[in-house]
């Protein structure tokens, strides 16, 4: 073999082993933004229900019977002043 071929088939060589780790890091990053995309639209669902809970819990109604079960008077059936 002469050394041109050697030369270019080591340079040959690098540029393979370059493409290779690229394929690698690429594939690595693909499948931790697949893994993200899964966590998020777990953690947007259990927001979601979050959100269903807290709204729940603070509707004016559910205030209102919360007021109630500790003595406050509505106002339309309080007196306004003696």
């Amino acid at each position: 073999m002469s050394r041109v071929a050697l030369r270019w088939g080591y340079v040959y060589l690098v540029m393979l082993l370059l493409v290779s780790a690229i394929g690698l890091v690429a594939q690595n990053r693909r499948a931790r933004v697949a893994d993200y995309r899964i966590r998020f639209t777990q953690l947007e669902r259990e927001r979601s229900g979050l959100l269903d809970e807290y709204e729940a819990r603070l509707s004016n109604r559910a205030v209102a019977r919360w007021a109630e079960s500790r003595g406050m008077v509505p106002m339309s059936k309080g007196r306004w002043a003696e």
